[in-house]
């Protein structure tokens, strides 16, 4: 599919502390609602349609509540994110201790009926865990996506692996490693979200790694060099772009950066520009 069949974008963030959410509301309510309320207005006023939002601890029972916001603001759920069940709990599918890998699993197969009720997908990333790579923690991975995949596609939603660097996991840290996984183990409801902050550490060839997955890619997200605004490093993101056009990509683009020099600036010039090298 060539360029003249783009077409529009949707425009996501992921959200942080500093819009959208205070670190307790993670762990315990939607107290603050007004946090909420007020990030997702700024961000929908800025353009963006959507945002990515953490798996709240006890997002089950705030799944009401969220819809009616969400809908009250005008801005979609683009997806749930796990990563700081890693990054709080140490929560892991390859860890070696059975009794952390019973709860990864619990957590996210709840993930999939929150994702249900929030007509979202799940985003497994970190979650995966940075332990010894050896064949039973491989094993381990493998019979937890299966059992996933499986709920997923019983509950009708989709799953997204997030490869992350070799620096912060220890599985699926490139596109490719990741899309012949999906398809060794036939996943149906699991696709791939590639982030350009790992794919430029990771991929020899960025553009070459789309296209090999191309079938499997349903959502982007740029982050900059640092993990910096979009236009701070030094990634190009016009080979990506043109890339995602060139395979007919229509999916979610999602900006994921610091709150550098604020977070409110943060989110506005990334996606001026990332709207000026879409359109460019």
């Amino acid at each position: 599919m060539e360029d003249n069949c783009f077409e529009l974008p949707k425009y996501g963030f992921v959200i942080s502390e500093e819009i959208g959410y205070r670190v307790k509301n993670i762990f315990k309510d939607i107290n603050e609602q007004e946090d909420l309320e007020n990030g997702l207005k700024f961000l929908k006023e800025l353009g963006y349609d959507g945002v990515i939002l953490p798996l709240m601890f006890n997002i089950g029972i705030l799944v009401k509540q969220l819809n009616e916001i969400f809908k009250k603001c005008g801005v979609e759920i683009a997806g749930l994110s796990t990563d700081h069940y890693n990054t709080h709990l140490n929560y892991s599918f390859t860890s070696s201790n059975p009794v952390i890998r019973g709860r990864t699993l619990d957590v996210t197969m709840s993930g999939l009926s929150v994702a249900r009720e929030l007509s979202t997908p799940l985003i497994i990333g970190k979650i995966i865990g940075k332990n010894v790579r050896e064949e039973r923690s491989e094993v381990w991975l493998q019979a937890s996506l299966k059992i996933l995949d499986k709920r997923a596609k019983d509950f009708d939603v989709k799953i997204l692996i997030e490869p992350f660097n070799s620096y912060e996991t220890s599985f699926l840290n490139d596109i490719s490693e990741t899309y012949n996984l999906i398809k060794k183990l036939s996943l149906e409801n699991t696709g791939i979200l590639i982030n350009s902050y790992h794919m430029n550490i990771e991929e020899l060839r960025i553009e070459d790694a789309i296209e090999y997955a191309r079938e499997k890619i349903w959502h982007v997200k740029f982050s900059d060099t640092r993990k910096m605004p979009l236009g701070y490093g030094h990634m190009d993101f016009n080979r990506i772009v043109k890339i995602l056009k060139k395979i007919g990509y229509n999916g979610w683009y999602t900006v994921e950066c610091l709150p550098f020099p604020c977070a409110e600036y943060a989110a506005r010039n990334s996606l001026n520009f990332l709207r000026q090298t879409i359109f460019s």
